[in-house]
C-alpha cells in the first residue's frame, strides 16, 4: 500500500514539473520576448515623443543612463553607414530613408558589427534632412529572458528532487513533511534576498564605474585623434589620471568590503593612544578644511585594536562630518572613559543628515545626501562598520536637534578577536 502512495506521488510530481517545465518554455518562448519587445518599443517611442518636443529641456545621457539607450541626431546621409559596415542591405537603407522623409516612424533590428550586438532601433522624423536615432542592444531581453528560464529550471529541478524524496519520506509522518515545506520556503525567501541584493550591488558598482570610464574614454579617444591643443593635452592626461585614481579608490573599498564580509581581514591587536591618533588624522584632513573649528580631546587614553583599521575607521568618521557640516564648520571630537572601555564620539550640525536616514547609514553606497556629485561612493560607513564589527566593537549614530552623534568603543584590555 505505501509503494503504490509513493508511486502516484512521485508521477503525480512528474507530471506537475512536466507541466510547469513544458508551461515555462512555451511562455517563454512565444510570449515573454513578444511582450518585452512591445514593452521596449514603447519606451523608445516615448523617449522619441520627449526628444522632440520643443517644450521640454531634455538631457540625453540622464534618458541613456536611465533607459539604458543610445540617443543621436543624425543627418539622412548617415544612414549610408549601415550598409557600408554591412549591417543593413541599401534596400533597407533606402526604405527607412523613405519613410523618414514621409514623416513616419521606423523600428528595425540591426545585427551590429561591434560590442552592441543585434540591437533595436527607433529612426525618428526629426528636423528637416535629419532623424533622431534610438538604439538598444537586445542582448539583454535575451540574457534576460535565459536567467529567468535557468532559475525556474532550476527551481522545478529543486523542486521535483526534494518531492522525490518526501514521497519515501511519508512514513515518517506528516509532522515531517511540514518541516520540510517550511524549510524550502525559507530556502526560497533567502535566495530571493539574496539575489535582490546581488542585483542591487551590481547596479550600484556599475553605476559608480560608469561616468568616470566614460570620461577616460571620451578625453582618450580626443588624444587618440590628436584634436586638442598643448594646453588641452595636458589637461586631458591629468583629468585621465584623476578618473582613474577615483576608480581604483573605488575598486580598493569594494576589495575592503570583499574581505570584510568573507571574513578575510586579519586584524593585528595592540595598544596605543586613540587620542594621539585622533590628532595625526585631523592635522592632515584639517588641509582641505582649513575654516572649520575642531575641539579635540586632551590627555591621553590607550586602547587596544589594530591601529591601522582604526586609523580607518577615524578617517571616514572624520571626513563625514567635516562634509556634512555645512550650517556650522565646527565638529568635536571626544573620547569618554567607561568602566572596561573607551567611547570615542564625532559631533557635528547637519541639517542634510534626518532621522529617516539613520536605519540605512551603514548600508553600501547609501548616501545621506542623494547628490551624486558629492565625493566618494557611499562605501565608507559601511567600511567602519564591518571595521568595528571584526573588533566586536560596540557603535551607533544619533541625532538630535540637527546635532549628529556617531561613536564606537574600544577596550581598555586586550582579548582575543
Amino acid at each position: 500500500m505505501k509503494m503504490k502512495i509513493k508511486g502516484k506521488v512521485i508521477l503525480l510530481i512528474f507530471l506537475v514539473v512536466f507541466i510547469m517545465i513544458s508551461g515555462l518554455l512555451v511562455t517563454n518562448k512565444f510570449f515573454l520576448e513578444k511582450f518585452y519587445l512591445e514593452n521596449k518599443e514603447d519606451t523608445l517611442l516615448e523617449i522619441g515623443a520627449k526628444v522632440v518636443d520643443p517644450n521640454t529641456t531634455i538631457d540625453f545621457q540622464q534618458l541613456e543612463r536611465e533607459y539604458n539607450v543610445l540617443i543621436s541626431i543624425e543627418k539622412f546621409q548617415n544612414l549610408n553607414s549601415f550598409s557600408s559596415e554591412g549591417s543593413l542591405t541599401k534596400e533597407q537603407v533606402e526604405h527607412i530613408r523613405e519613410v523618414l522623409e514621409s514623416g513616419n516612424k521606423i523600428f528595425m533590428n540591426i545585427n551590429m558589427k561591434d560590442y552592441r550586438g543585434e540591437s533595436i532601433y527607433l529612426f525618428y522624423p526629426y528636423l528637416r534632412g535629419k532623424y533622431i536615432e534610438i538604439s538598444t542592444p537586445l542582448s539583454f531581453i535575451q540574457e534576460g529572458m535565459k536567467i529567468s528560464t535557468e532559475y525556474h529550471l532550476k527551481l522545478l529541478a529543486l523542486t521535483l528532487v526534494l518531492g522525490i524524496f518526501l514521497a519515501f519520506s511519508l512514513e515518517r509522518g506528516i509532522e515531517e513533511l511540514n518541516e520540510t515545506n517550511e524549510r524550502l520556503k525559507e530556502e526560497i525567501e533567502r535566495e530571493r534576498q539574496i539575489e535582490t541584493l546581488r542585483k542591487e550591488f551590481i547596479a550600484n558598482v556599475s553605476h559608480e564605474l560608469k561616468t568616470p570610464i566614460a570620461i577616460i574614454q571620451g578625453y582618450a579617444q580626443g588624444l587618440f585623434e590628436n584634436i586638442a591643443s598643448d594646453e588641452d593635452k595636458e589637461f586631458y592626461a591629468e583629468t585621465i589620471i584623476e578618473e582613474s585614481k577615483k576608480m581604483d579608490g573605488l575598486v580598493r573599498e569594494l576589495l575592503l568590503i570583499s574581505h570584510i564580509e568573507s571574513g578575510q581581514l586579519k586584524l593585528t591587536t595592540e595598544r596605543f593612544d586613540i587620542i594621539l591618533l585622533i590628532e595625526e588624522i585631523v592635522e592632515r584632513i584639517i588641509v582641505k578644511y582649513h575654516d572649520f573649528k575642531v575641539e579635540l580631546p586632551s590627555g591621553d587614553a590607550y586602547v587596544y585594536g589594530d591601529e591601522t583599521y582604526i586609523s580607518r575607521v577615524l578617517q571616514n568618521l572624520i571626513e563625514n562630518a567635516f562634509k556634512y557640516s555645512e550650517e556650522s564648520k565646527s565638529i568635536k571630537i571626544g573620547v569618554e572613559e567607561k568602566s572596561d572601555v573607551y567611547q570615542i564620539y564625532i559631533e557635528n550640525r547637519t541639517t542634510q543628515v534626518k532621522k529617516e536616514d539613520l536605519k540605512n547609514i551603514w548600508t553600501p553606497f547609501y548616501r545621506m545626501n542623494k547628490n551624486r556629485n558629492r565625493e566618494g561612493h557611499g562605501l565608507g560607513l559601511a567600511i567602519v562598520k564591518g571595521i568595528l564589527q571584526q573588533h566586536k566593537s560596540k557603535f551607533g549614530v544619533d541625532i538630535a536637534k540637527e546635532k549628529l552623534r556617531i561613536w564606537f568603543e574600544l577596550p581598555k584590555k586586550t582579548f582575543f578577536y
